[in-house]
């Protein structure tokens, strides 16, 4: 099995930041010309000049600037920000290089290696990722129920598999993530002992964002250990319960929603 990674940075919703971009910043930075740049990557002046202004105009701060001098000594510099662009974009494209590398060694794509993978994937898209210590594993015949601690005291459970258990090596004392996506999370607002639910996942927090979206709304709370859960509700439920900041609130999440990062 073969595969290439390539990276793309989105600068905006129909431009995206390319390898062939960077080395076209790279060889401006070299020189101090689009001229000589388009000349070294080996393309015309006018595509370099094109491909540059498309960047510079779709970036949030500017990519390039003119050099002190009259019209005619003049040349090109990038900006700070352009240097800590193509300095993030080597970072990560190394390191993704380098992980596609090892992938690639495997003569099989092993289960160990899938929850790997997993793993790695939800850590990338998950708003909440809540770093816990276990305080008890208790195995079933199919699944396991690990529960854990925050540093200010709020107890969490989630249910893996028995396979994740052992492969995670999962055990009292440890130290792991609990991760789970906004839109798993239930808001409920008003006194929490009084709810009758099924689960026991319910920390209380104080709400320190509100983001009203035209369907949906983004509700962020921070908790007593300091760590913040983002929940994503409909906006119709967000206007009934009249959420807003400083209200006290109950963040609700299935154990079953919960994936383990150890």
């Amino acid at each position: 099995m073969d595969a290439k990674f390539a990276l793309e940075f989105l600068l905006g919703e129909e431009t995206s930041l390319l390898a062939k971009h960077i080395k076209l910043l790279k060889a401006v930075d070299e020189t101090k010309s689009i001229t000589k740049a388009a000349e070294i990557v080996g393309v015309s002046y006018k595509n370099g000049w094109d491909a540059l202004n498309l960047i510079n105009n779709a970036s949030k701060k500017p990519l390039i600037v003119r050099t002190q001098g009259t019209k005619k000594n003049s040349g090109s510099e990038l900006t700070p920000y352009a240097h800590k662009l193509i300095r993030a974009y080597d970072a990560i494209s190394h390191a993704g290089e380098t992980f596609l590398s090892e992938i690639l060694k495997l003569d099989e794509i092993t289960e160990e290696s899938l929850l790997s993978l997993e793993k790695i994937g939800m850590k990338l898209s998950a708003r909440n990722q809540l770093s816990v210590e276990i305080t008890d594993v208790q195995t079933g015949a199919v699944n396991s129920q690990i529960t854990a601690k925050l540093a200010g005291g709020e107890i969490l459970c989630a249910t893996v598999t028995v396979e994740s258990e052992k492969n995670l090596g999962l055990k009292t004392g440890k130290d792991v993530l609990f991760l789970f996506k906004a839109p798993s999370v239930i808001i409920a607002k008003g006194a929490s002992e009084k709810l009758k639910l099924s689960t026991t996942n319910q920390i209380k927090g104080t709400i320190s964002e509100v983001k009203i979206g035209a369907v949906n709304a983004e509700i962020c709370l921070g908790t007593s250990s300091h760590q913040n859960i983002t929940a994503i509700i409909t906006r119709e439920s967000a206007t009934a319960m009249g959420l807003g900041v400083g209200d006290e609130v109950t963040a609700i999440i299935e154990s079953s929603e919960i994936i383990i990062g150890a």
